[in-house]
């Protein structure tokens, strides 16, 4: 029986880790939503929250510094616990991202999930280390792991920024053509800073994307009328990604999939930094910088 719930429990953080590395930007918007960190911040944070529940996990299941790791993951449930009172009085989230995007929970249901999961864990309260050939290369393995997957394999936009290049091509000839279109009369980025996005309906990167501009929006209050967003897609598709992804005070203009390609050169989403209808930058999703986008717009 004890056993079977040290692996179960093992298991669990093991599985909460990567599920949250499979969906790390989501889990980063989430975490920079509560505007107590800057963004830079964020993405360390919550790379070093995974390689916490990674290794917690393993040594869990590994009976490694089991007296260290049971009071460290009781700590930590009791914190997230703690924390995940707040969010159900205050905010109205629908999905903590305990389990990153793949299984929603929400609040309530994470509280419940913690409560007995440290019922559980005073099962096993008193097991001990074990010790067997190797230990120590295999201790060494784990915490390379954890530092490898969330920083390394997943690395963060700074870092990524510095071996990829975050540019976006434009068409410069093509976006021009686009302001000249009839249906596009208000544009007007002709005076002041602006941020011109393009952007597919349906598609999954444009959809976070979005989310990451709304956010820093919000936290620095920022001026949406600034942000004009051309879109490709059905009505349908076009009517429900600005309900359920875009601030209200967004423009949104929609253009042509073939006008989107020629504009882009098919890379989606695409952003352009215009002062005076005039394109200083173009970036992909890995190039929106929180410091520089707020600089830009404000």
């Amino acid at each position: 029986m004890k056993l079977i719930v040290r692996l179960l429990i093992g298991a669990m953080f093991v599985a909460t880790a990567v599920l949250k590395l499979l969906s790390l930007d989501e889990f980063e918007l989430y975490i920079y939503s509560f505007g107590i960190f800057n963004y830079i911040t964020v993405t360390v944070l919550a790379r070093l929250l995974v390689a916490l529940e990674l290794l917690m996990g393993l040594f869990l299941l590994l009976k490694q510094f089991y007296k260290q790791v049971w009071l460290l993951i009781m700590l930590t449930l009791t914190g997230f616990t703690v924390f995940l009172f707040y969010v159900a009085l205050f905010r109205n989230d629908a999905n903590c991202h305990c389990f990153g995007e793949f299984i929603e929970l929400n609040p309530l249901h994470s509280i419940l999930k913690n409560v007995i999961t440290m019922a559980l864990m005073l099962l096993i309260m008193k097991e001990t280390d074990y010790t067997f050939k190797f230990r120590k290369w295999l201790i060494v393995s784990c915490f390379a792991l954890a530092v490898i997957l969330p920083f390394v394999v997943f690395p963060m936009d700074a870092l990524y920024n510095k071996v990829v290049s975050p540019s976006s091509t434009i068409n410069l000839k093509a976006f021009e053509e686009l302001q000249k279109d009839t249906a596009l009369t208000n544009l007007d980025i002709e005076h002041g800073n602006h941020i011109v996005a393009f952007f597919l309906s349906g598609c999954k990167f444009c959809k976070l994307g979005i989310k990451k501009v709304n956010t820093i929006a919000e936290k620095h209050q920022l001026d949406g009328n600034h942000i004009k967003i051309f879109i490709s897609g059905s009505d349908e598709g076009i009517e429900k990604f600005k309900q359920e992804f875009a601030l209200p005070d967004y423009q949104f203009f929609k253009i042509s999939p073939i006008d989107a390609l020629k504009a882009t050169d098919g890379s989606f989403p695409t952003f352009l930094y215009v002062q005076d209808g005039k394109v200083l930058k173009s970036i992909n999703l890995r190039g929106i910088s929180e410091e520089e986008f707020v600089d830009f717009l404000k």
